[in-house]
């Protein structure tokens, strides 16, 4: 939904610059290649890039330390500016490509999921087990994906109602730093939001977090097409990135 959302977005030259990079822009293609990393880490020749999905932040401190959290760059933070900046490099082979924008466009969706910038000692909530509708999940499961299978049954309409606010960010000037910023703002809402008080999840509960999630998916879609609109359409970079 990120992706079909952020195509809504694009300026013409970076739309046909997608297509060029996947073989065409229908929605179909584009959700495969935004998906393909989920289908493929654990597989033996992907297994090293689990890392790449998350990045866990310390409970004591509200901010993102490279340094500290990712000193090798296998995370979702430095991910999203490594596979942007791969998109901009001549002479790129057409399967590193396409491998570039898959791993773009599902780490801008994944770094804006709250628990996805979690916490190291429960997994990003992966080790917390919860109950919703008699069903029993894990926290992260419960964000990742259950509420978004309750809550949107048409995901192409969904893209269109993502991508209805966002146009104003053809233009945009993007700063690769800014990736520091949207996981401190994920952190900061698994920090304040993403535990309920009860195993037990309540309908309040679940209403909040999808509110949530939703201002979380129109954030990841417009950032996708303000960075696709970058690198390879009409949009800038901030030249001291």
């Amino acid at each position: 939904m990120v992706g079909n959302a952020a195509m809504l977005m694009l300026d013409e030259t970076a739309r046909q610059g997608v297509a060029e990079i996947l073989g065409s822009d229908s929605p179909q293609t584009v959700s495969e290649a935004c998906n393909w990393p989920d289908a493929v880490r654990e597989t033996p020749e992907w297994e090293w890039s689990a890392p790449l999905h998350y990045v866990n932040i310390p409970r004591h401190t509200p901010h993102y330390d490279r340094q500290r959290d990712c000193p090798d760059g296998l995370c979702v933070t430095e991910g999203i500016s490594k596979y942007a900046n791969q998109l901009t490099q001549d002479g790129l082979d057409e399967q590193s490509r396409w491998q570039a924008f898959a791993w773009l466009c599902h780490l801008v969706g994944d770094v804006h999921q709250p628990l996805h910038a979690g916490f190291r000692d429960d997994r990003g909530g992966n080790n917390v087990e919860i109950e919703y509708r008699g069903d029993t999940w894990n926290l992260h499961e419960f964000w990742d994906g259950v509420l978004i299978r309750e809550y949107v049954i048409d995901e192409d309409a969904m893209a269109h109602s993502l991508a209805l606010f966002g146009h104003h960010m053809r233009h945009s000037q993007w700063n690769p730093d800014a990736t520091r910023a949207w996981t401190d703002e994920s952190n900061a809402l698994a920090t304040a939001y993403a535990y309920p008080d009860s195993p037990v999840i309540g309908q309040e509960f679940a209403a909040q977090s999808w509110t949530i999630i939703e201002i979380r998916l129109q954030r990841a879609s417009e950032r996708l097409a303000m960075i696709l609109n970058a690198v390879l359409g009409q949009g800038d970079v901030k030249p001291d990135a």
